[in-house]
């Protein structure tokens, strides 16, 4: 396994990789880059090619390009392997990945997934006996046989146990099955499946991994209609979205995509053409939905059912778009349509769908026009609480331009001035607390790190890390020969491990990721005398520390005290 990881890292190029999902520019011997995992106006993630690791000091996150892609892609060891193999051109067929020694390296989440796997099979054996089944999916939802193969669309038999007896046949445990949430169990008794006669709906990841499991109930009379697997290690709702395994590709090529709210939404546009539709899977847009949607392209769109529930739906998605520099559109159904899958069982109705998607508005004028709808305009005390309403999405806006933008639209549906309407705007940002709160986050976005100093000193002279920034011999004399005197003095220190290159695994790694924070640094200076006084700057107060120590230590002899104050003086 050792050996995979180092043929696989000795291949990649971590900037290439990092490449693929942010922008990275040059900076000194690193590259730079706005965090990938967290919204931030200043690049605080690095990478340095030269010791291929890269460190995102907003949230903390960094080592190697395994590391990397497991974290961006919400993603096991193993699926980033696979990934990186595919990249570097790795036959994994080459190493020894028998089931045995792949089980020695899997985790929680990796057994879950090859429950799921196992039962995706059972259900597909399922649904081949079942006629009432394949019945409704071919007249009931229009599904031909290539469309249910694409999208894995299964079935649970009416039988609490046997997919309890298959999965055991495969020697997992009732513990195993418990945990990946395809069984439940009763006080005292033994663990019976979850999904009883219904329509099986594979959820993947982005690796097409199943690790999770919709359904809908087969008999009409059956309640509740739609229940879905609980969230497990391998699952967790607020950051996969349904088919962007599948769709990733498309929404680059296309630079768009679209939003909508369930799987069948997403299994009925499909036949549309080009796929480049994901669904929430009955849940609100999160944060980190909003952070993969923009991996892969910030023209998105948003189509939701023509009902009451949408409003609130979309106006919390909205905010978080705003707040991520994301200006979604609405694709509005008209009136007559209820829903996607109504629309796919009309006649002619990619044309339709296409000339409705021709007339997708931006979000912000949808919500004005929704909320003008529902009060008297002519009235002052409405027109406030309109502009109230409107001023809170506007806030959540991260760009002054575009929130300018949206203030003369405002201003101008509203039949304001622009500067009452600004004043007004100014006047509600500084009584609202929420804004107040952002701007200190802003202010304060890359965190203060208390970092023991003696790691902080070590790590420049970790590979002579110190030696290119400091050009004068003069200088660089004066301050070596006290560095080495002090810690001389000192047995055990983790410095003194640094000088003798006597560092264990752990904190050979630690070496690394204060490296690379000390070369970010180091390179905004321009002048090589600039560097000179911000290294002396960050080690004085360490010196000086065990200096005074060393001082007041009576085992040491006076010489030595008089050498080293005079090495003080010097540098």
């Amino acid at each position: 396994m050792s050996q995979l990881t180092e043929d696989i890292l000795s291949k990649t190029d971590i900037v290439d990789i990092v490449s693929k999902y942010i922008p990275l520019k040059r900076s000194g011997s690193n590259f730079a880059g706005l965090s990938p995992f967290k919204q931030e106006k200043t690049p605080s993630f690095m990478v340095s090619p030269r010791k291929q690791i890269f460190k995102d000091f907003s949230t903390g996150i960094w080592w190697n390009a395994i590391t990397f892609v497991m974290e961006i892609e919400k993603i096991d060891f193993w699926d980033a392997i696979k990934i990186l193999a595919k990249e570097s051109n790795v036959d994994l067929r080459e190493y020894e990945l028998n089931p045995k020694k792949m089980e020695e390296f899997s985790d929680e989440r990796e057994k879950i997934k090859r429950i799921h796997k196992l039962a995706q099979k059972y259900f597909v054996q399922e649904l081949a006996k079942n006629e009432d089944a394949i019945e409704y999916l071919k007249v009931k939802r229009w599904l031909d046989d290539d469309t249910i193969d694409e999208f894995g669309v299964w079935f649970s038999p009416d039988n609490n146990y046997w997919l309890i007896q298959f999965l055991k046949s495969k020697w997992f445990t009732d513990e195993d099955i418990l945990q990946s949430s395809l069984a439940k169990k009763w006080q005292n008794t033994d663990s019976y499946g979850f999904f009883k006669n219904r329509i099986m709906f594979p959820i993947y990841d982005t690796m097409s991994n199943v690790v999770w499991f919709g359904a809908r109930v087969l008999n009409p009379n059956e309640n509740p209609k739609y229940i879905n697997s609980a969230d497990h290690k391998a699952y967790d709702k607020s950051k996969i979205l349904y088919w962007l395994n599948v769709a990733k590709q498309n929404i680059k090529l296309h630079n768009k995509l679209i939003v909508v709210e369930w799987y069948m939404d997403v299994i009925a546009l499909a036949r549309f053409g080009f796929k480049i539709w994901v669904a929430t899977c009955w849940t609100s847009l999160t944060e980190e939905h909003m952070k993969i949607l923009k991996r892969y392209t910030e023209n998105i769109y948003f189509l939701f059912d023509n009902d009451e529930a949408w409003i609130s739906a979309t106006f919390r998605a909205l905010k978080i778009a705003y707040n991520y520099n994301i200006f979604p559109k609405i694709i509005r159904l008209t009136w007559d349509i209820k829903d996607i899958d109504q629309l796919a069982g009309q006649e002619h109705w990619k044309e339709t769908f296409e000339n409705i998607m021709k007339k997708s508005i931006d979000w912000f004028l949808v919500y004005f026009n929704m909320f003008k709808s529902q009060i008297d305009i002519s009235s002052p005390i409405e027109k406030q609480k309109i502009m109230t309403k409107m001023f809170e999405l506007i806030m959540a806006v991260d760009n002054y331009a575009i929130q300018d933008h949206y203030l003369h639209l405002l201003a101008e549906n509203l039949s304001f001035s622009y500067e009452i309407l600004n004043a007004q705007f100014k006047k509600f940002k500084n009584t609202d607390w929420s804004f107040e709160l952002k701007q200190k986050i802003n202010r304060n976005i890359q965190p203060t790190y208390k970092i023991d100093r003696e790691i902080i000193f070590a790590a420049l002279f970790y590979q002579k890390f110190v030696y290119k920034y400091i050009q004068d011999d003069e200088k660089w004399r004066w301050f070596l020969d006290l560095s080495k005197q002090i810690w001389s003095l000192y047995d055990g220190t983790f410095i003194n491990k640094v000088f003798s290159w006597n560092l264990d695994q752990n904190e050979l790694k630690e070496m690394d990721e204060m490296t690379i924070r000390r070369e970010s640094q180091l390179d905004n200076f321009t002048e090589e005398n600039d560097k000179y006084f911000f290294i002396k700057k960050t080690v004085w107060s360490v010196l000086l520390w065990y200096l005074q120590i060393l001082l007041k230590n009576s085992d040491i002899s006076n010489d030595i005290k008089n050498n080293l104050l005079k090495l003080k003086k010097m540098f």
